[in-house]
């Protein structure tokens, strides 16, 4: 350990590898092995003589850190005392003139903090603690492994796996999904040029097939909701988080009702992503969300030409409650070598009460049951109301009204919204009006025509009203009010008032269930193993999601696996603790290497490196920590960083206690070093301090 001097105090800089807390059960603030200690002793001390010393106390080395005593300049490990606690044996040692420290062997939990995504917690199918969830209860570890997977997830590349979502389209617009939309680089979007000379003009994020359109906006709900289960942005202070974070959407919308799909767009949609995937793009899966009676030969043939080109299809079962081994749904039911079929689970791991099955034709289960995910932002509730002066009177939105953060202009009263009711002045101000007579949409016209900015129609009876405007007309800007409310405004007119009809940002979410939430999962998984095993096949990538699934008693004959989705095994086949591509990147084997080794001898096992970040065969790629300055009010540590991860130091006054102090969590990487400086006044003269790894 590093001997820093600060004043005429001694203390240490500890080196220690750890998981940030946050996703596991509550553990104890301080814990270690009793009976154990880690010891280094002074810089003179040879490693004969260490071991004489430690004999003299009737110990011996049960590790010896040998590449940490070359690296540190002096012999260090562990010894263990059969007869001694812990603080007796570390007390007895530092008693001793050639020990320069001894501590405890603390304990550690495998733990990763969850993300930070407002509504995590309604996501059961990722993290599952038996938390309610839309009012049901769930059985804890009943999830698909989501937060230990991620911990193993090879680092972001340069090229993204990209998922192609054929459904009634998507909102590219949603906060939570603009900012991983594919982006077709080759296209200007809006110039009416097939820039990149595929075929499809504007194709930017996508394209309509149905209408033959550039615009691939949801025409309803059902792809948005799919989308987001894929491939919501994560980590982003916002909303929820998808399967596969990292990935990025391409949107082929086969809809204009926001509810069926015709086998010519889907067509055209498979074999436009299939294009695409020639020209380059890095499309891993297509998700198919949908399913109907009759079998099509060409839809299966552009199924299995993407298939040919390295394409997954994630297919739903059906939401039927049919055995699809004899009632034929498709495509789910073309069973071919580059498709995998998903039925849904609840949050008890068993088969939804809806789900279609098939002990041969489904693959496996996947949550499907209260799943929350992205609702399109122009189909959200939202929030109105009107100002005037200090007072802020509460109003409701008619429905298919237009939107705005807020119009200031002039209140003139135009009547019952009658043709002749409307004032000249009220061109480019606000129009209010009285309920009665004419339809609201009637009204609303009326003050359009008028060249009124937006409308307020209040009540001709106690309280306030809920209205509609029929359907989407470009309509302005309009809201109700309580008759008490329209009436002062009534009496003030003229007056400066301002409209406020803004969608709530926390209503652009919504819980479906359906085997159209299942596949979503699944897909959301193939390209998390895309993106951790680029150079797999398709048949290689398939049997990663299936041949690990967890086997559990409520899918037992029901589908061919009889399991549900578990991310973290794909990752991890062996369960060893460290990640199958980690494994073949420094040992050449996806699995079977031994986590304790330490087969450089820094005195870091493989799991430690792999928790570091640092180089399992390289002696010298260590986590070290050392001293930058220091004077009477502040210690500046520097430790060793690897891009991607982010570490917390914590202090110490005294090793027995632990480290109770958090100087600092979640710093960042600033590789290929990070230095810190701790101002804090503590009691006496001595401190320690400890870097750890978070993530």
């Amino acid at each position: 350990m590093k001997r820093i001097t600060q004043g005429v105090s001694v203390g240490w800089v500890l080196i220690n590898l750890m998981f940030g807390g946050g996703a596991g059960s509550a553990h104890p603030a301080v814990a270690y092995v009793e009976g154990e200690a880690m010891v280094t002793f002074k810089p003179l001390v040879t490693a004969t003589n260490a071991e004489r010393v430690l004999a003299g106390h009737t110990l011996g080395w049960d590790r010896h850190f040998s590449g940490l005593s070359r690296h540190l300049g002096r012999e260090t490990g562990l010894v263990r005392a059969k007869n001694r606690t812990t603080t007796e044996l570390i007390a007895e040692l530092n008693r001793d003139p050639a020990v320069e420290s001894a501590e405890p062997n603390y304990l550690r939990w495998v733990t990763t903090r969850p993300p930070n995504d407002t509504y995590f917690t309604n996501l059961w199918a990722l993290q599952n603690t038996g938390q309610a969830v839309n009012f049901t209860t769930g059985t804890a570890g009943d999830d698909i492994r989501f937060i230990p997977a991620w911990a193993l997830a090879r680092p972001a590349g340069t090229n993204p796996p990209v998922v192609a979502v054929i459904d009634t389209g998507v909102d590219y617009t949603h906060p939570d999904l603009a900012g991983n939309m594919w982006i077709n680089s080759g296209e200007t979007p809006t110039n009416g040029i097939d820039d990149d000379k595929n075929g499809y003009v504007d194709d930017y994020y996508g394209y309509d097939f149905l209408d033959h359109l550039p615009d691939p906006t949801d025409s309803g709900f059902h792809g948005t909701h799919v989308a987001g289960t894929i491939a919501a942005i994560g980590n982003n202070s916002t909303g929820v988080i998808g399967v596969c974070h990292q990935a990025k959407i391409m949107a082929l919308r086969a809809s204009n009702d926001g509810a069926t799909l015709d086998t010519t767009a889907i067509t055209e949609a498979i074999d436009y992503a299939t294009m695409m995937k020639k020209r380059g793009v890095n499309i891993v899966a297509i998700n198919e969300s949908f399913g109907g009676g009759g079998s099509n030969s060409l839809e299966m043939a552009a199924m299995q030409a993407a298939g040919s080109a390295g394409i997954i299809f994630c297919c739903s079962a059906g939401n039927n409650t049919n055995n699809n081994d004899s009632t034929l749904l498709y495509p789910s039911d073309y069973r071919l070598g580059n498709m995998i079929v998903v039925a849904a689970t609840d949050q008890n791991d068993q088969l939804a009460y809806f789900s279609d099955y098939g002990a041969r034709t489904v693959d496996l289960g996947a949550p499907g049951v209260n799943i929350y995910s992205l609702l399109p932002v122009a189909q959200a509730a939202t929030i109105a109301n009107v100002l005037q002066a200090t007072n802020n009177y509460s109003a409701n939105t008619l429905e298919f009204a237009g939107t705005t953060p807020g119009i200031t202009a002039t209140a003139y009263d135009c009547g019952l919204g009658e043709p002749a009711s409307f004032p000249a002045a009220v061109r480019n101000n606000i129009a209010l009006i009285a309920r009665g007579t004419l339809t609201f949409s009637n009204k609303v016209a009326n003050a359009m025509a008028a060249g009124a900015r937006a409308a307020i129609i209040y009540n001709n009876a106690a309280g306030n009203f809920s209205g509609t405007l029929v359907g989407t007309n470009g309509w302005i800007p309009a809201v109700s009010l309580a008759q008490a409310d329209g009436l002062a405004l009534e009496a003030v007119q003229p007056v400066a008032v301002t409209v406020v009809n803004r969608q709530d940002p926390t209503q652009i979410y919504q819980y479906l269930d359906g085997t159209s939430m299942a596949a979503p999962h699944v897909t959301g998984a193939v390209a998390f193993a895309a993106l951790n095993f680029p150079s797999e096949t398709v048949t290689q990538r398939i049997q990663r999601v299936l041949a690990n699934v967890d086997v559990v008693p409520g899918l037992s004959g029901l589908v061919r696996t009889g399991g549900r989705l578990n991310l973290q095994r794909m990752v991890d086949t062996d369960g060893n603790g460290l990640p199958d591509w980690w494994e073949q990147m420094y040992f050449g084997q996806l699995t079977g290497t031994n986590p304790t080794a330490d087969p450089d001898h820094d005195g870091v096992s493989n799991l430690g490196e792999w928790i570091a970040g640092t180089n399992p065969a390289n002696g010298a790629s260590v986590l070290w920590a050392s001293l930058v300055a220091t004077n009477t009010s502040a210690v500046a540590v520097s430790w060793s960083s690897v891009a991607g991860k982010s570490y917390r130091l914590e202090r110490a006054t005294n090793l027995v206690t632990g480290f109770n102090a958090i100087v600092a969590t979640n710093i960042p990487a600033t590789a290929p070093t990070n230095t810190l400086t701790d101002t804090a006044t503590v009691p006496g003269n001595t401190r320690y301090y400890r870097v750890g790894v978070e993530q």
